[in-house]
């Protein structure tokens, strides 16, 4: 679950609607704030100042008549069902609000409000109640208020408390805050539902260009992306991949046709002249004559041999053979291997030992394989100079992926030459006098990429020879269901 969550997170179009989806919300938050603010907030405001212009009243009346006429006017005013008030002084309580009524655990302060002439009032919200009532409206309801002292003297000391019923109006307010939460948490889930289905629709589109990039890799050039002919953006581009994927299939369907035309028109005539020299080779009487038409002859084989390696390296890079990988271990190709290259090395003074790790498994063509590390091993015989060592190994490297190295102690080639090297027909100055055509490390990339391995190149065993080489074919995990035959191992005959 978590998985196919992170999955869909990485789709570009779901974040992107995503994104649409809480600017949407926010900005519908924003919108109901404001119709908030524009109401419950300026109704709250308008009932301070009422308040503040009533307690501003109670005090003229108590600076130009005194205590009793501030009692008589509250009395009256509580007989209009204006407010609430509390008013204690020397002369006892009166007012419609006792304490009580109030419930003190829910007093909340909200600061202080002076008025004009400096005596400080407190603004509090409290719930009060009337226990007698039968009235279920006169129970738990909310009271905005101002506290404070009217001014007095030394002998007058008078606390008083204005305030007003805000029930309906906060009863308002919680409609609305509930509204704006309610509405936003629909307005997220059909935003993230309306992401993962607009974002599903694109990613089915998506995965046909994918799967179709990867068949035309895997040399498949009859492929084409599926379109709906609906003319938008994805269809035109289907279309104009499927008009490339047509040139370049007729493109490579030329090259493969001059490929086997030279194939046919190069190889029996070269067959025939090596078979020639050799045969006039074994006629002729003179010896240097016999010895300078069998270099003619073999030299004939060089150039069918570079020939065979270049036509195969075209046809592993124009994805040949890799319907023919199967899922197989890779030890009992080496171990054929290593009986093969020990008694080779032995005869040039070198020696060979071999690190196969069992039970290992990659998505190979075993010729193929076999090729390549062959192609490696007898680079590093080439090259390693008399007294070295040579060393094949395979195993499981720390990120879980099959490894086949061969290892030499000799003069290994420069970083700047390793990728160079890979390529066809290049070699390196100092190996211009050994025999070769510079194609055996091209077929080797070759067969790496076909098994979408890499293939790595690094520094050796040092010794007095040189920083040696490591040549490494690193291949990649296997999948569920990437092989069909996916129960068992094919093991190498």
């Amino acid at each position: 679950m978590l998985g196919q969550i992170k999955k869909l997170y990485k789709n570009t179009l779901f974040r992107l609607s995503l994104l649409g989806a809480l600017l949407f919300v926010v900005s519908m938050f924003v919108s109901l704030g404001y119709i908030y603010f524009a109401t419950i907030s300026s109704e709250l405001r308008r009932v301070d100042k009422s308040i503040i212009a009533e307690i501003q009243g109670l005090q003229d009346i108590y600076d130009s008549e005194g205590l009793l006429a501030v009692n008589r006017e509250v009395i009256l005013r509580m007989a209009s069902n204006e407010g609430l008030y509390y008013l204690k002084s020397r002369t006892g309580l009166s007012g419609n609000l006792e304490p009580a009524d109030v419930d003190q655990s829910g007093i909340e302060l909200f600061g202080i409000v002076p008025d004009e002439g400096g005596t400080p009032f407190r603004l509090i919200r409290f719930t009060y109640s009337v226990p007698d009532s039968e009235a279920i409206d006169l129970r738990d309801r909310r009271v905005r208020a101002l506290a404070g002292f009217l001014k007095y003297d030394e002998k007058d000391k008078i606390e008083i408390l204005v305030g007003r019923d805000v029930e309906a109006t906060m009863r308002t307010s919680d409609r609305i805050m509930s509204a704006i939460i309610t509405s936003s948490i629909f307005a997220l889930i059909l935003g993230l539902i309306s992401s993962w289905f607009v974002s599903r629709r694109f990613t089915s589109r998506i995965e046909d260009f994918n799967r179709l990039a990867t068949d035309v890799r895997s040399g498949h050039l009859d492929r084409r992306a599926p379109r709906n002919f609906s003319e938008d953006e994805l269809d035109l581009l289907a279309e104009h991949l499927n008009a490339m994927l047509d040139h370049i299939n007729r493109l490579m369907s030329a090259m493969r046709y001059a490929g086997d035309s030279i194939a046919h028109d190069l190889r029996s005539p070269l067959t025939r002249l090596r078979t020639r020299l050799e045969s006039a080779a074994v006629d002729v009487k003179n010896e240097q004559a016999s010895d300078a038409l069998f270099s003619a002859a073999e030299d004939a084989g060089q150039l069918l041999k570079t020939f065979d390696s270049v036509l195969r390296i075209a046809r592993l890079e124009a994805g040949e053979r890799r319907e023919m990988l199967v899922e197989l271990d890779p030890k009992p190709i080496l171990d054929d291997l290593v009986e093969l290259y020990e008694p080779a090395c032995e005869d040039v003074g070198l020696t060979f030992s071999s690190e196969l790790k069992k039970k290992t498994a990659v998505r190979a063509d075993r010729g193929l394989v076999s090729q390549a590390v062959s192609n490696l091993v007898e680079n590093a015989i080439k090259y390693t100079p008399e007294g070295g060592h040579i060393h094949l190994r395979l195993e499981l490297n720390k990120s879980g992926r099959v490894e086949i190295a061969i290892t030499d102690n000799g003069p290994g080639i420069p970083k700047a030459e390793r990728q160079r090297v890979k390529e066809r027909f290049v070699r390196l100055d100092k190996s211009r006098s050994a025999p070769g055509s510079g194609l055996g490390l091209a077929l080797v990339d070759a067969v790496a990429d076909l098994h979408r391995a890499q293939f790595v190149l690094d520094d050796g065993m040092a010794s007095e020879f040189g920083p040696g080489l490591s040549a490494r074919l690193v291949f990649p995990k296997l999948r569920q269901g990437q092989s069909k035959n996916k129960a068992k191992l094919i093991p190498a005959q």
